[in-house]
Order: C-alpha cells, then sequence, then structure tokens
C-alpha cells in the first residue's frame, strides 16, 4: 500500500512508469507498468510500507525476453460489508493490431477485508510475458482491462513495448560512460542488451589508477555479470556465440564471466561449441570466490554487491548486514596491529573484524548514495528484523549515513 506513490503519480510531479488510467474522478483508478526489473517484488515488499517505490518502465526488449507486467489499482469501492473485488484481463495485441496471447480471470484484489482504496494496491496474480521466435517485431501493445466487482466499472489503459531484433544486442554504451557508475546505477533502469558493450569495455579500458585484479578476483564484474544472466537466460545463446568469436582480453574476460557464472554446472562445457568451449575450458576449475554463510574474504563481499546492482534484490543486501555479526571482533585488527610478532596467517578473529569494518563503511556509503540500499536498510530497522544484539549496529551505521550527505564516489 503506497499513499506516497499515488500522491504524487496524481499531482504529476514524477514519473513513476505507470499507464495513465482512463477512469472517471472519483472513480477505478488502474496502473500498469511492464519491467524488466525482476526485484519488482522486492522493492515493493521490502521498502517502508509508506514510500514509493522506485520502478522503471521497459519500452523495448528481444524475443524470448521476458517482462513484467505489474498491474495496481487504486479507488476501488467497498461493499456494505466492507469487502473489495477487483478483476483483470491481459492482452498483447500484435503490431498489425491483431490479437495475441491473452490471461483471463486474473485477480487484482480478491475479495477480502481491510482494504483502503486510497491505497495503491498490487495485483494478487501478476503476469510475465515473452515475445516467442514465431512472433513478429514491431511495437506490441498491452491492454489492461479492469473490472471492479462491488460497483461493476470496468477501466482499461494499456502500454507499447517494442519488440526488437538482435540487433539490439549490439547497443553500445552512452558516450562517457563511466564503468562503475554504468554497473552501480544498472538496477535502476537494467539495460541487458548494454551488457556485451560493457564487457568490451572494462576488458579494453581497465579503470584508470586502479590495482591491476585478476579477472576471477573481480568480485563486484563475477557477481554483476552471474545475475545479469540468471536473471536473463535467453542472453546465454548470445554470449557463447560471443565467446566463440572474441579476441584477447575481451575473450578471458568472457570466459572467465562465465565459467564463475556456471561453476555448478560441471557438464556445462559439453555443451558448447569448439571454439567456446576451447576458451571456457582453462578457467572452468578455478578457486572462485562465492559468497557463503561465513565469508571471510573482501572479494566475496564485492560478489553480494555486484548480484545486488544488477539485481536490485534484497538478498544480497540482508546478506551483507549479515556480516555484522562479527561485532565482538570489530576491535581485533586494531589490537592485532600492536603485536611486534604476527603470525604468517592472519587468525580468523581479525579476518572478521576486517570484514565487519568493511561491510560498515560500504553500507553507510551506499546508505547515502543508493535508494534502494537505503530503503532495504530502513525496512530491515522497522520490522526488527535482525537478531537483537545486530540491530543497534545497522541502525547506528543507517543514522550516520542519512545525517551526512554523501561525498565523493560511491562506496564499492
Amino acid at each position: 500500500m503506497r499513499t506516497l506513490l499515488l500522491c504524487l503519480a496524481c499531482l504529476g510531479l514524477v514519473d513513476c512508469g505507470f499507464g495513465a488510467a482512463e477512469a472517471p474522478p472519483g472513480g477505478l483508478k488502474l496502473l500498469l507498468l511492464p519491467t524488466i526489473q525482476y526485484a519488482h517484488e522486492d522493492i515493493w515488499n521490502k521498502t517502508p510500507s509508506e514510500r514509493g517505490p522506485q520502478f522503471a518502465v521497459v519500452g523495448q526488449v528481444v524475443r524470448d525476453q521476458p517482462v513484467h507486467i505489474l498491474v495496481s489499482a487504486s479507488q476501488f469501492s467497498l461493499g456494505a460489508d466492507g469487502l473489495a473485488e477487483v478483476n483483470y484481463r491481459l492482452a498483447f495485441i500484435r503490431p498489425d493490431g491483431t490479437a495475441g496471447k491473452s490471461m483471463e480471470a486474473l485477480k487484482l484484489i480478491p475479495r477480502a477485508t481491510g482494504q483502503d482504496p486510497h491505497y495503491i494496491h498490487e495485483a494478487v496474480d501478476q503476469a510475465a510475458f515473452a515475445i516467442g521466435q514465431s512472433d513478429p517485431l514491431g511495437t506490441w501493445r498491452v491492454v489492461v482491462d479492469a473490472t471492479d466487482v462491488i460497483s461493476g466499472a470496468t477501466v482499461r489503459t494499456e502500454k507499447s513495448l517494442t519488440v526488437c531484433g538482435d540487433e539490439l544486442l549490439q547497443e553500445p554504451l552512452p558516450p562517457g560512460t563511466d564503468q562503475s557508475h554504468w554497473l552501480m546505477n544498472y538496477h535502476n533502469v537494467p539495460v541487458p542488451q548494454q551488457l556485451f558493450a560493457a564487457l568490451r569495455a572494462i576488458a579494453e579500458h581497465p579503470p584508470a589508477n586502479a590495482p591491476p585484479t585478476r579477472d576471477e578476483e573481480n568480485g563486484a564484474w563475477l557477481g554483476f555479470f552471474e545475475q545479469v544472466l540468471a536473471d536473463n537466460p535467453w542472453l546465454l545463446p548470445h554470449m557463447v556465440a560471443r565467446l566463440g568469436q572474441a579476441q584477447g582480453r575481451e575473450r578471458e574476460l568472457l570466459a572467465t564471466s562465465l565459467a564463475y557464472a556456471k561453476r555448478d554446472e560441471p557438464a556445462f562445457f559439453q555443451t558448447l561449441p569448439d571454439k567456446a568451449r576451447e576458451a571456457f575450458m582453462p578457467h572452468r576449475l578455478q578457486s572462485w570466490p562465492t559468497p557463503t554463510a561465513e565469508s571471510l574474504s573482501g572479494t566475496q563481499l564485492d560478489v553480494l554487491w555486484g548480484r545486488f546492482f544488477a539485481s536490485g534484490r534484497y538478498a544480497p543486501i540482508r546478506e551483507l548486514v549479515a556480516v555484522l555479526a562479527y561485532y565482538p571482533y570489530k576491535d581485533a585488527l586494531a589490537e592485532f596491529q600492536k603485536q611486534k610478532k604476527k603470525p604468517a596467517r592472519l587468525p580468523i578473529e581479525v579476518q572478521k573484524s576486517i570484514m565487519f569494518n568493511v561491510v560498515a563503511w560500504s553500507l553507510r556509503g551506499n546508505i547515502q548514495q543508493d535508494k534502494v540500499v537505503r530503503d532495504y536498510c530502513e525496512g530491515m530497522l522497522l520490522r526488527k528484523e535482525l537478531p537483537a544484539a545486530e540491530h543497534p549496529w545497522l541502525a547506528g551505521i543507517f543514522q550516520a549515513a542519512v545525517k551526512n550527505p554523501p561525498k565523493g564516489n560511491h562506496a564499492p
């Protein structure tokens, strides 16, 4: 239930990405959003309930690329018994105007109590849609007809969605794009068609003044690539084809990234054509920085940040916050540094001290700079989701972040 989003949308102050409702004043309002933000449920449910979620509408996709069709309603009627009920139908109209796929008898608001018509209610039944290989390219229309069962009113709204050929996957990065900024802001407006261009940019133009890092140690990129591919499995055949053609650094980076993403599929290499398999094989048995329940390296934490930047999902942020459980060891590094004779290997309590401080620093920086991170962390605090001993640590990090304006670049 989102009052702020509704108020801003009605005043025309923000573009929420929803279709304009075709309803008389005071009647049923219908909101429509085609999106490839696959974390839309997290963005809706894991953020403070009175704050408008940040959604982005998608305007063009390729064949087989799934699109989530988010439908919401407000200003519906209540019966004498205080119950509400709204149903809807979803249809896809081809570029030539003929009817394509449709979905009938979807529940927007099931007959239930406690529904406030002043709030926006997301549909109980949300649909996903993809244009198949036999379907035509061009501009499709996504049409929603909703019926308020109590009043009998029916309203319609629609959005356009352009289906492009595979040439869309050659889309370059915008001129002057900063690689780090593109990666860390991807979850706000996902552009999977730019993944090839981003990979080439990283391969050909490593960040200036950054220490050299082996591809298998670039946790943020590995987590990012893995998550984008998991959310967009339709990209895999294009990735394999590209691997068979790529040369030099791009070939090495793509092979490493694909090997990391497929590390749990030992037979994957057998599915590859000869040239792609040749590039893939040297990388498939690496020791990977996979996050665990007790992560002890910064690269593992970077993987979690990469997964979040790729998707906007709640789970990676929750896993990062879980590292605050290392708080009993927060001073162990300082004590270790005072020792005159140090062991060759860092004691585990010192490793946990380092991880605690790294997570505290990175959470603070990203709470300052990223609305979704801020909302997720605030939601955890409001729901009192953390163990009692860890709650004050996140609360302190959160308060320190929101009381101070962001300085410098995004924290990694």
